[in-house]
């Protein structure tokens, strides 16, 4: 599935990654240093490349215990790691988000991006304004969420919007859930239901990484997503819009990225 978007992502080294976070464990204890991987790559579980430290902003820890900042965030060659403190039992949501950032596409390879995304809005938009053969400049950012548990102790915090201007929100707690199960969730932006987002889906079964959109949102942002095996999980989401300084891009998109892992069955 993903042979066709190799191409895009070697001419397209930044644009083509999706943003995520890894924990070095999902499942925790109160008053441990966990050590984090920010992987950027459209693989799963482990990315390409590196996002600077200095793009990075509100990297954080958010429990009903407290909240505590990342640590020691750290560029290396193929992804950037980070620790934080763990202040109490229960779940806790990690956040991080980068800086806007700039780039040009010719019009194939721009059609190709919103094709392999699912931006079907955009694509369309494009043809009815007489722009599919104008190259495409977009300013991106990305938003990333991962849910961890500590102690085995379940709450209402993994319902909470952590105020990402585009994030995912699961409407169960993952930790209670097992395969076969499915996910409700809701895709947010700008803090409102996002309406008509493809929402992808990404975990390992038999060690073998799988990805699918299972679907589109709703008329209030919301999704049930198949759980298809234990272990982690990402999905993915992607609002595009027209910019709202023409003079910097013709589109803005915000990626929503978010991590959890799914117990094994008992």
């Amino acid at each position: 599935m993903h042979q066709f978007f190799i191409y895009l992502l070697a001419a397209l080294p930044v644009l083509g990654h999706d943003l995520y976070l890894m924990p070095e464990k999902f499942t925790t204890s109160k008053g441990t240093k966990l050590r984090l991987v920010f992987q950027n790559g459209d693989e799963f579980p482990e990315g390409v490349s590196a996002v600077k430290p200095d793009r990075m902003r509100n990297t954080k820890l958010l429990s009903r215990g407290g909240q505590a900042a990342m640590e020691q965030i750290v560029a290396e060659p193929k992804r950037t790691t980070a620790e934080v403190l763990v202040p109490a039992s229960g779940l806790a949501i990690l956040t991080a988000q980068t800086l806007p950032s700039l780039i040009e596409l010719d019009p194939a390879k721009f059609r190709s991006y919103l094709q392999h995304e699912n931006l079907t809005n955009a694509l369309a938009w494009r043809e009815k304004h007489g722009e599919a053969g104008k190259p495409g400049r977009e300013r991106y950012s990305k938003y990333v969420k991962s849910l961890i548990q500590a102690d085995s102790v379940s709450d209402d915090q993994f319902r909470q919007a952590a105020g990402l201007t585009i994030e995912i929100i699961p409407e169960a707690d993952p930790y209670s859930l097992r395969p076969g199960a499915s996910l409700p969730v809701q895709v947010l932006f700008r803090g409102k239901p996002a309406v008509d987002v493809a929402v992808e889906s990404a975990w390992l079964e038999n060690g073998r990484a799988k990805m699918e959109v299972f679907g589109r949102t709703d008329a209030q942002g919301r999704i049930r997503i198949p759980v298809k095996a234990a272990g982690p999980h990402r999905l993915h989401a992607i609002v595009m819009e027209r910019c709202a300084e023409p003079r910097a891009a013709d589109w803005e998109s915000f990626w929503a990225s978010f991590t959890f892992a799914i117990p094994a069955a008992k």
